[in-house]
C-alpha cells in the first residue's frame, strides 16, 4: 500500500469517526423523536435539528464510553475504538429504524415502494384550550399543508411514468397527500372557529 492510499484511508477514518461521534447518532435520535418536518420550529427546523443532533451525539458518545468503561475489566484498561463504534452504530441503526417506523423517512419510498411509511395524522382534540386560538398549532398545520402541496406538485410529474407499478405508487401517494390536505383544512377551520 502506497503512502497516498494510507493517507486517504486515515483521512476517511477520521471523517467517519468524527461524524459518528459528533453528529449521526444524535441526528437520528432527533429525527426519531420528531419525525415531522417543521415540528421543532416552522421556520428554523433544520437549524434546530442540526444543533440538537450535534449536542445529543456528544452526550450519547460520552454515555456509551462511560458504560463501556464500567463493564470492561481492569486488565483491558480504557475503551477501544471497535466496541465504541459498534455500540454507536447499533444505537444509530435502532434510532433510524424506529424513526422510519414512525414515518420520518418518506423519501425511502422512491428507493422501493414497500419502504414508504406515511406519517400518522395528527389529532386536534386536547391540544387547544377551550375558547382560545392555538397559534402554534395553526402554524404547524399551515406548514404541513404547504409541505404536502409541494409534495403533490412533485408527484404529479412522477405519476406520468410509463411503468404501471410506479404510476400506481405515485398516484396512491398523491391521493394520501390530498386526503391529508383536506383533513388539515378541516382542522384549520375548527382551530380558527374555536378562537374567534
Amino acid at each position: 500500500m502506497c503512502l497516498a492510499q494510507r493517507v486517504m484511508s486515515s483521512l476517511l477514518q477520521v471523517i467517519a469517526g468524527t461524524a459518528i461521534v459528533f453528529f449521526v447518532p444524535g441526528y437520528a435520535l432527533v429525527t426519531m423523536l420528531f419525525p415531522r418536518r417543521g415540528e421543532l420550529d416552522p421556520e428554523y427546523d433544520v437549524v434546530y435539528r442540526l444543533a440538537l443532533g450535534m449536542g445529543l451525539s456528544i452526550v450519547i458518545a460520552i454515555l456509551v464510553g462511560f458504560a463501556l468503561n464500567s463493564i470492561s475489566s481492569e486488565d483491558q484498561g480504557y475503551v477501544y475504538a471497535g466496541p465504541l463504534w459498534t455500540v454507536l452504530l447499533s444505537l444509530t441503526a435502532v434510532f433510524v429504524f424506529v424513526g422510519w417506523y414512525r414515518g420520518a423517512y418518506p423519501s425511502l419510498g422512491a428507493v422501493h415502494p414497500s419502504l414508504y411509511r406515511p406519517l400518522k395524522p395528527r389529532t386536534v382534540a386536547g391540544t387547544r384550550l377551550s375558547g382560545t386560538r392555538d397559534i402554534r398549532l395553526e402554524g404547524r398545520l399551515v406548514s404541513e399543508r404547504e409541505t404536502l402541496l409541494g409534495e403533490i406538485k412533485g408527484l404529479l410529474g412522477k405519476s406520468s411514468s410509463s411503468n404501471p407499478r410506479r404510476k400506481l405508487y405515485y398516484r396512491r401517494r398523491m391521493d394520501r397527500a390530498r386526503e391529508r390536505v383536506e383533513e388539515i383544512n378541516a382542522e384549520l377551520d375548527r382551530v380558527r372557529k374555536g378562537g374567534s
